[in-house]
């Protein structure tokens, strides 16, 4: 069987389903041209590269430091914060899961969909009960609707993801602040998870987290390095939350790669004009195919509405995208694609075109 996308324990579904594609296919993974996940088309810092391979022959041998100090202020310098906000994480994903845990202490998880699936799942492993609300509707373009935030008795934690995954729609600093004001009122703690906030310089308030606001960042996302998992929950409280960490949650070749991928300024500002480049022009392509709705986006990919059944049928000739049948307030006409290189993207288009 060929998916658009793949189902994990936890009803957690997710791109980057090649492995699955490959076995179903008999194809080899290299094969495949992979939009099911958000990756910078750019590549990795070539610095971030180096500093690995050296950290894997070098560093292997013994523990990482315990206390990171050497990442946490790489990242805090990143991010415009005190180094003792900063927790260490593997992914984002943990960024979500200890957020979860450390702030949802009793009452329920409010889940604003369509959104990234890990937030009900991080929820649920934390033993606090997730309630899905739907904050974006497709006949409204997906804007951003505050509804869902009106009634928050019982809430002790809610999750927002800005850029949103997977619509791809993100709100201004001032936006989100509003809601945090609206939460913490509430007496509950905002968590943003801002996992695609560096293509969009401005929209981050990861600088004014307090006691009700914490931002989950990653950067697996814009300095492309999924396969090392390296992310940050910065909050008020880090002592508390790396309480509830195992020791040594990072690796030392990811650690390394970290520190000097947030160092390489001239590699960030590159990726964001290249990157809202290629995906306007994406954009202007999928718009121009009859019988598809791509939708605007602000981060590397973009949601798009066409024929039920099309993200099998490409995957069946080896192009993948991110079947969203699974997301809340969606279904299986959606479908998300990256924003990869100018051939890569015209390939899609291509193949797209060749299935209506």
């Amino acid at each position: 069987m060929v998916r658009g996308w793949a189902q994990h324990p936890g009803d957690r579904h997710h791109g980057a389903h090649g492995d699955l594609v490959s076995r179903s296919l008999d194809v080899r993974v290299g094969e495949l041209l992979d939009f099911s996940q958000n990756i910078n088309p750019l590549g990795a810092p070539r610095d971030a590269l180096q500093a690995a391979r050296r950290a894997l022959c070098e560093d292997a041998g013994r523990y990482p430091d315990l206390e990171y100090t050497g990442l946490r202020e790489a990242l805090a310098a990143y991010l415009g914060v005190g180094a003792g906000m900063v927790v260490p994480t593997n992914g984002g994903a943990e960024a979500l899961f200890l957020a979860a845990r450390a702030a949802g202490t009793d009452g329920k998880a409010l889940v604003l969909e369509p959104t990234f699936s890990e937030y009900a799942a991080a929820a649920r492993a934390s033993g606090v009960e997730p309630v899905r609300r739907v904050a974006r509707r497709g006949e409204e373009g997906f804007r951003w609707d505050p509804t869902p935030l009106r009634d928050l008795e019982g809430v002790s934690v809610v999750f927002l993801c800005n850029p949103n995954n997977p619509t791809g729609d993100a709100l201004g600093s001032g936006e989100v602040l509003e809601v945090a004001a609206r939460v913490k009122e509430a007496g509950a703690v905002l968590v943003v998870d801002e996992a695609f906030a560096d293509f969009v310089p401005g929209i981050s308030v990861t600088a004014m987290v307090d006691r009700g606001l914490w931002v989950a960042r990653s950067l697996t996302k814009f300095f492309a390095i999924p396969g090392l998992r390296l992310g940050c929950l910065v909050c008020d409280d880090a002592r508390r939350v790396q309480a509830l960490q195992p020791s040594w949650p990072v690796n030392a070749v990811a650690a390394a790669a970290g520190i000097a991928a947030v160092k390489d300024r001239r590699f960030a500002e590159a990726s964001v004009v290249e990157v809202a480049r290629l995906r306007k022009d994406l954009f202007g392509a999928l718009d121009a195919l009859s019988g598809l709705q791509p939708f605007p986006g602000a981060a590397n990919f973009l949601l798009v509405r066409g024929p039920d059944g099309l993200p099998g049928r490409l995957a069946r000739r080896g192009v993948l995208v991110r079947g969203c049948g699974p997301f809340v307030g969606l279904g299986s006409d959606y479908f998300r694609v990256a924003v990869r290189g100018a051939e890569e993207n015209g390939r899609l288009v291509a193949a797209i075109r060749e299935e209506l």
